[in-house]
């Protein structure tokens, strides 16, 4: 039986069969992952991404149709079944095309735990809100992280968590301690550094317990004058040293150029010719302001009005603080959009409690954001940005 109230799902994204997949999942690792899926038939109209990130084949175009009526608003399910038929109803209801307007926002599939285990940087680089808004020095304790650990290896969807969020993780006190933590509950990491703190026996402890996914750099320039006036910092010789260690121990590394325009053309040329011979993968970083927080030659200055229409980040990356507390971005630096603390309950009662699916629904635009709500600012909200993971069916016909 159906329910009295149907809505389509913002989580869907619909796709053209022989034409590349307008969705990219993009996280500043090795490259990026579009969705799975078979070779559409012939007759396929149309495909269907959901959170599980594999491609659903449609031959039927009246469901598209049906799809793009119940996006904006929910409608009545006998409305309905007299325009589109009842069989049509019930097979977009069973594959959760089509949900009660309760329910939307309230699934989420976690790929990644981003974890704040130190909130200290030793660099103030110019593209990162450390360079003028500095946090005071805090440190995880480890029980707090052991318990972070633990309920997400139960998650079972987890890819890989990192220890980074405008912090410098090698600086922290308890990296080797976490580094077997994470090796005795089996999970990866993908540390994320500025590598002037990676000494030799760090190096040795990620070989040894075999956690590291990879190894990911922040270095804006191959020259040190540049180097130094970009990070705020003097450690360009330790940097280097250290990532030369890196690389002849064998880890997988991967370094990213943060920038903006010629500068940045410039600097990924110069760091891919130095560094790619090595072994090193070189890829320009996703530079950006931070939602507003960055200035100066990073300023994106984007502002969204109307209703939002989705975003990954907040159904597919476990973002926890210092104290624990989930929050909702890796670009909310202040951490304003706090939903839970990982003391109150598993990783499922946290992210399906009422706060939790409250700001995924502003976010997708199942509510109206306030004005200034984090996300209004930030560039993966651009309907042109190309790495959007979601496309709604309700914004992007």
């Amino acid at each position: 039986m159906l329910p009295d109230m149907l809505q389509t799902s913002p989580y869907l994204t619909r796709i053209d069969p022989g034409a590349d997949p307008p969705i990219t999942y993009w996280t500043d690792t090795f490259g990026p992952a579009f969705p799975d899926g078979d070779t559409p038939a012939a007759d396929a109209a149309f495909g269907v991404v959901g959170l599980d990130r594999k491609i659903v084949w449609e031959s039927d175009r009246e469901i598209l149709a049906l799809l793009r009526a119940c996006a904006p608003e929910p409608q009545t399910a006998q409305t309905l079944v007299t325009e589109y038929g009842t069989d049509r109803v019930t097979a977009a209801t069973a594959r959760d095309w089509l949900q009660v307007p309760e329910d939307l926002c309230r699934a989420y599939r976690l790929v990644s735990g981003e974890i704040e285990v130190t909130t200290h940087c030793n660099w103030g680089c110019r593209y990162c809100p450390v360079a003028t808004d500095p946090k005071p020095r805090r440190t995880m304790p480890m029980d707090l992280f052991e318990e972070i650990i633990t309920k997400l290896a139960a998650v079972g969807t987890i890819n890989y968590v990192t220890f980074q969020f405008f912090n410098e993780p090698t600086l922290d006190k308890h990296f080797t301690d976490r580094v077997r933590v994470l090796a005795k509950h089996g999970m990866q990491l993908a540390l994320y550094s500025n590598a002037s703190a990676l000494t030799q026996d760090k190096i040795d402890t990620l070989k040894r317990h075999g956690v590291l996914r990879h190894l990911i750099v922040n270095m804006p320039s191959a020259d040190p004058d540049e180097f130094a006036q970009l990070t705020g910092s003097r450690s360009y010789p330790h940097t280097t040293r250290n990532l030369h260690a890196a690389l002849n121990a064998g880890l997988r590394t991967q370094i990213v150029v943060n920038g903006v325009g010629e500068d940045l053309a410039r600097n990924l040329d110069s760091v891919t010719r130095r560094y790619q011979p090595l072994g090193a993968e070189v890829f320009p970083s996703l530079t950006c302001d931070r939602a507003g927080d960055v200035g100066g030659p990073y300023a994106q200055d984007v502002y969204v009005e109307g209703r939002l229409t989705g975003c990954g980040w907040p159904v597919q990356h476990a973002n926890i603080g210092v104290t624990g507390d989930l929050f909702l971005c890796c670009n909310d630096y202040y951490q304003r959009e706090v939903f839970g603390n990982i003391r109150d309950g598993s990783i499922d009662e946290l992210m399906t409690s009422d706060a939790a699916v409250s700001l995924r629904r502003r976010v997708f635009g199942v509510a109206t954001a306030p004005n200034d709500f984090l996300c209004r600012r930030c560039h993966n909200q651009a309907p042109d940005f190309p790495n959007r993971d979601f496309r709604p069916i309700a914004t992007f016909g």
